[in-house]
C-alpha cells in the first residue's frame, strides 16, 4: 500500500513476485529524472474560473500520469501544473532512459488529442486549445527514499541529476523546444529516436557543462521538412563550433525558414543561434572559447 499512489500496479506485482522489499530511507542508484511544466500556465488563471481550472488540471494530470505509470515511471509529486517523476526506484527498471523518452513522446501525442477534444468544448478558452508543456530529462546517480518530517513523509528523489533535469525543463523555453534531454540519457538511447543537437551549456548553479538535445520523434518518424531543417541546422552548428560565424549565420537563417512556427512558440533554436552568431560577429569570444553557453536564469 505504501507505493500504491506512486507506481503502476504492474510494478507492485513485480515487487510482490520477486519478494522485493521496498527500500525506504535514502538509497543511491542510477535513475532517470523527469520534470514537466505547462507553458505559460499563469495565463490560464487569468481567463478561467477556479472550478474550471481545477477540472482542466485534473483531466490533464490524470492523462499524463496514466502515461507515466504505463511506462513504469514513479510519480514523485505534483507542484501545481508540474509533474515530478523518476524511473528505476523503488523497483529496478531496465532501460529507464528509453522508457522516459517514450513517456515524453506519448505525452506529446496525448496533448495533441486533448487539444483537439478541448477545441470542441464551449467552456474552454482559446488558450486551452493551444496548451503545450515542456519536459526535462536527465539520467545519473541520485538518492531516492522516504524524506520529510516525522509527521509527513514523501517518497522522492534528491541530487545533482535531479537539479539538472529541473533546469532543462525550465530552460527549454529559451530555445522554444518542448522536450530537452541531457547527454547521459541521450547516449543510452540515441539510436532509438530522432534528435536535434541543441547546445553545450552550463546551467545556473552548476560548474560542469552538459550537452543537451531536443527529442523530436521515434526513429524514422520525422516529416520531410523537419528532416531537411535538421540537416541544415546541424551544418550551421558545426560551423558555429568552428567559429565561422558568417557561414553559420547563413545556415541558421535557412533552417529558421523550415522551423515549425506557431503563435505560442516564442522562439526556435535557429533563431537562438542567429542571435548568437550576430553577437559573436560583433564581439569575438576569448581565444580559449570552448563553445559553452552559460545560463544566467533558472
Amino acid at each position: 500500500d505504501t507505493f500504491g499512489a506512486y507506481i503502476s500496479p504492474e510494478l507492485i506485482d513485480q515487487m510482490y513476485e520477486e519478494k522485493q522489499e521496498p527500500k525506504l530511507g535514502g538509497n543511491t542508484g542510477y535513475h532517470t529524472a523527469f520534470f514537466s511544466d505547462i507553458q505559460s500556465f499563469s495565463a490560464f488563471s487569468e481567463v478561467m474560473e477556479p472550478e474550471a481550472m481545477v477540472k482542466l488540471m485534473n483531466e490533464y494530470l490524470t492523462e499524463m500520469t496514466n502515461i507515466l505509470l504505463d511506462h513504469q515511471g514513479t510519480l514523485d509529486k505534483y507542484i501545481g501544473d508540474s509533474i515530478v517523476a523518476f524511473y528505476g526506484a523503488p523497483v529496478t527498471v531496465e532501460e529507464h532512459e528509453l522508457l522516459a523518452c517514450k513517456t515524453a513522446l506519448a505525452m506529446e501525442k496525448k496533448i495533441v488529442e486533448l487539444r483537439e477534444k478541448w477545441s470542441h468544448e464551449d467552456d474552454k478558452p482559446d488558450l486551452v486549445h493551444h496548451l503545450r508543456h515542456r519536459i526535462g530529462l536527465n539520467s545519473g546517480p541520485m538518492v531516492t527514499g522516504n524524506m520529510g518530517s516525522e509527521m509527513r513523509m514523501n517518497y522522492t528523489m534528491m541530487g545533482d541529476t535531479v537539479n539538472v533535469a529541473a533546469r532543462l525543463e525550465s530552460s527549454a523555453k529559451l530555445y522554444g523546444v518542448y522536450i530537452q534531454v541531457a547527454e547521459n540519457t541521450y547516449k543510452k538511447v540515441k539510436d532509438e529516436f530522432e534528435w536535434r543537437t541543441l547546445d553545450y551549456v552550463r546551467v545556473k548553479g552548476k560548474k560542469v557543462p552538459v550537452h543537451v538535445y531536443e527529442l523530436l520523434s521515434e526513429k524514422g518518424q520525422l516529416d520531410d521538412d523537419t528532416a531537411k531543417m535538421l540537416t541544415i541546422f546541424h551544418e550551421g552548428l558545426e560551423l558555429y563550433n568552428a567559429q565561422k560565424w558568417n557561414d553559420a549565420l547563413k545556415k541558421f537563417e535557412e533552417s529558421a525558414t523550415l522551423e515549425d512556427e506557431f503563435p505560442t512558440r516564442p522562439t526556435t533554436p535557429s533563431k537562438v543561434y542567429i542571435f548568437r552568431c550576430n553577437h559573436f560577429i560583433e564581439n569575438l569570444p576569448e581565444k580559449d572559447w570552448d563553445g559553452v553557453w552559460i545560463m544566467t536564469t533558472k
